[in-house]
């Protein structure tokens, strides 16, 4: 077989083998990750803070090396259905949100800041997970 031969056959024989792997293949079925836009436990931004004027907001501050909030997390992942669905509960992260910390005198990881559509403080609490939570909210 002569070079050109080979050459020419390759050319064909590759385009072909990919069409028929690319027509054969199906595709990736939907994500089955929850929405997280629809969730009442969520990581702060102000974005999403700004979002859920119209519920009652919870500020917790949250840090990844304190056990009990570790705990509380874990609460309020594995219990999220039985978050009201007019709460909002939104994890705040204790060692970057410095601002949102002086603003309502945080000094301790765990807290528990309710606030109101302008973001004033209505209620705040130490400890406690999603039974505590639902005790302290405010109408």
């Amino acid at each position: 077989m002569s070079a050109k031969a080979v050459i020419l056959a390759f050319l064909i024989l590759i385009p072909t083998a990919a069409a028929g792997y690319l027509f054969t293949q199906k595709p990736n079925p939907p994500s089955q990750l929850q929405d997280t836009t629809q969730s009442n436990y969520v990581d702060y931004t102000p974005a999403a803070f700004a979002a859920a004027i119209n519920k009652r907001r919870v500020l917790y501050f949250y840090a990844t090396w304190c056990p009990t909030c570790s705990v509380a997390n874990e609460d309020f992942t594995v219990n999220a259905a039985q978050i009201p669905t007019d709460v909002v509960i939104f994890r705040t992260d204790y060692d970057r949100e410095t601002t949102l910390k002086a603003k309502y005198g945080i000094t301790y990881q765990h807290t528990f800041v309710q606030v109101d559509t302008n973001g004033n403080e209505l209620a705040k609490w130490n400890g406690g997970g999603l039974n505590e939570l639902i005790n302290q909210l405010t109408n």
